[in-house]
């Protein structure tokens, strides 16, 4: 009787930690998310990113790259995220730059701003510039605007945990 009960717990415990793998895989996927709220990037960029509501499903997911350069921070999409991307810049273009947070799985690893050439304000952080392009899909997160010298702080796109993330999604080149 005991070893019954014991074949019948075994078979109801199995599925849950196979399960609890597969949750504990795709924690750790590398996404860009957009905020739930409406906040200027001067106040974003003063914000403790733990504390920031982040919409439900990323911008950008490892599901629309297609390959990330690590040595220009270049990612290659999908159509559609491509598409999606360029929708955020629809008119009114707002020149105040629209704040994201890159994650690795529920780690916020650092904060950035989808960015148009329109705006004549200075960023000091990562930007995803307007895409223009119609023959690729290719966008990149650079350092500051307008220029790279606007940056400050320490270059965050090389962390680890998105290398590692990108690696493991066969998304790295």
């Amino acid at each position: 009787m005991m070893r019954g009960n014991c074949a019948r717990l075994c078979w109801f415990i199995l599925p849950l930690l196979v399960l609890s793998g597969c949750c504990a895989i795709a924690q750790k996927e590398f996404g860009i998310y957009l905020l739930r709220g409406d906040m200027p990037t001067v106040q974003f960029q003063a914000s403790d990113l733990d504390a920031l509501e982040l919409q439900e499903e990323p911008i950008i997911g490892i599901a629309d790259i297609v390959s990330y350069s690590q040595a220009t921070h270049e990612m290659e999409l999908t159509a559609e995220a491509y598409a999606r991307v360029q929708q955020l810049f629809s008119t009114p273009v707002d020149v105040d730059g629209l704040p994201f947070v890159v994650r690795v799985g529920r780690e916020r690893i650092y904060g950035g701003a989808f960015w148009t050439p329109a705006s004549s304000l200075i960023f000091k952080g990562v930007i995803i510039m307007e895409p223009f392009a119609t023959d690729s899909h290719t966008v990149r997160l650079s350092l500051g605007y307008p220029t790279p010298e606007a940056f400050a702080g320490t270059d965050p796109r090389s962390d680890a945990r998105i290398l590692e993330s990108l690696e493991k999604s066969g998304k790295l080149k």
